[in-house]
């Protein structure tokens, strides 16, 4: 049983990085901040509004099925690409903390006061 507990938490449970140096902390929060954080606002809403348009399509233009299966679609496509966002940011915050950068998110001032040593 100790064997098995030892392969969970060698292999399984990922170990924080402790060997990863301050200025690689500090590069890597200063591109998530200045690069991946905006990519991700701008691409979420660009499918925001794609799905916005996917419900004036569906709402607006009843009388024809060819708009109501265009919005339907908009609709549906735009909902995927809010999720792929989402999960995408949860993957950066997940990446970026388990090498020491905490809070590092779209809104923050480029403050890296907060970086662990």
């Amino acid at each position: 049983m100790e064997n098995l507990f030892s392969f969970i938490t060698t292999y399984i449970f990922i170990p924080e990085a402790h060997a990863v140096s301050s200025e690689v902390v500090a590069l890597v929060g200063r591109i998530n901040e200045q690069v991946i954080n905006p990519l991700i606002v701008l691409l979420f809403t660009a499918a925001l509004i794609l799905f916005v348009f996917g419900l004036f399509n569906f709402f607006g233009k009843r009388e024809s099925t060819d708009a109501l299966e265009k919005g339907k679609r908009h609709m549906v496509w735009g909902i995927i690409g809010m999720v792929i966002m989402v999960s995408v940011f949860g993957i950066m915050n997940f990446i970026t903390g388990s090498i020491g950068v905490d809070d590092v998110d779209p809104s923050s001032t480029g403050d890296f006061s907060n970086l662990r040593n």
